[in-house]
Order: structure tokens, then sequence, then C-alpha cells
């Protein structure tokens, strides 16, 4: 054996195994950096995104609970029932927030709640045109009403699942507090309660 070159492979091994170690800590160091960022827009896009999606469920709330009338009284000319609510209004793409931190399956529930609106827009479009009777205009608006109740609570369901995603607190509420989601709910039964009585009497 040549003892001579053994301080040379040595050397050579200390010195590749501190190229190895180098490069190790570099890549911790870069993904402890790109963790601490990826929390931080997470943290960001959870604050500002779970504000739009409240104001979102909560406008579906006010078109749930309008019946076309206005202190008791059809809100139109000629004893019509008109809409006294515009519809809410949510544009994902428009707010500056790096969506791809979410995953995939929120990220899609999230961005897909613009087309459910239209989709409901479009449904009570056609129940307007084809299917509702004057003066009060009942279809139109056990569809209006009940699409939106329907939509707000999925995104009301949206803003919890991004609030625990993001490890934000959740709100508690008392059990004798009026509750946005229990008041959706209570649309939707009364709702399906007027139509099964509908198609009882006809």
């Amino acid at each position: 054996m040549d003892t001579g070159s053994s301080p040379a492979i040595i050397s050579a091994a200390a010195g590749i195994c501190g190229v190895i170690l180098g490069g190790m800590i570099t890549a911790s160091k870069e993904w402890l950096v790109h963790r601490s960022r990826r929390k931080t827009e997470t943290a960001y896009l959870a604050a500002i995104v779970v504000s739009h999606l409240d104001r979102f469920a909560n406008g579906c709330l006010h078109v749930a609970l309008d019946d076309g009338t206005a202190y008791g009284q059809p809100a139109g000319e000629q004893g019509e029932h008109e809409p006294t609510v515009t519809a809410p209004n949510f544009q994902p793409l428009d707010i500056d927030v790096e969506w791809k931190v979410l995953p995939q399956d929120l990220m899609y529930a999230i961005l897909r709640v613009p087309d459910q609106r239209e989709q409901i827009e479009n449904r009570i479009a056609g129940i307007g045109e084809f299917v509702s009777n004057p003066p009060d205009h009942i279809e139109y608006f056990q569809a209006r009403q009940g699409g939106y109740a329907q939509l707000g609570l999925e995104v009301s369901d949206l803003a919890l699942r991004l609030r625990r995603y993001a490890d934000m607190p959740v709100e508690k509420q008392r059990f004798d507090e009026w509750n946005r989601d229990d008041e959706l709910r209570s649309i939707l039964q009364r709702i399906d309660e007027a139509l099964a009585a509908a198609e009882r009497g006809a």
C-alpha cells in the first residue's frame, strides 16, 4: 500500500465532503427562506381573500332575503315584484395575491365562484323570461333566493377552509347569537317547504 498517497486521498475526500456539506447548508437555507416566504404569502392571501369571501357571502344573504318587495309592498310599478338588491360580485383574479400557494382543490373552488354566480344568473334569467308569472314572479324569486342562499353557504364554507389552512383564528359564535349561515339554511328550508306545498296543491 502506498502510504504516501493517503494524505492526498484524505484531503480530496475532505474537500468533497466540504463541498457536499456546503451544498446541503445552502439548500437548507434556501428551503427555509422559501418556506418562510410561502407561509407569509399564504397568510397574506388568506387575510385578504377571506375578507372578500365573507363580503360575498353577506351579499348572497341580502339577495336570498330579497322577495321583490320593499316595506312589505311590491317594489315595482303597478304591483309588480322586482329585485331590490343587486347580486354581489367576486373577481378573485383581480386580487393581487399568489394563488399557487394554495392546495389545488381549494384554489380551484375559490376561483370557480364567479362561474357559479354566472350559472345562477343564467338560470334565473331563463326562469324570469319563460316561466315566471306576474305580478309576484314567485318562480323567479324562489330560484334567485335559493340559488344565492346555496352559493352563500358554499362560499362561507370556503372561507372557513381557507382560515383553517392558513391557521387563522376561527370565530366562535354563541348559540344565542344571530348566524348568517343559519339564516341561509332557514331560507333554503322555507323555499323547499313552499315548493313542496305547491306540488301538493297542483
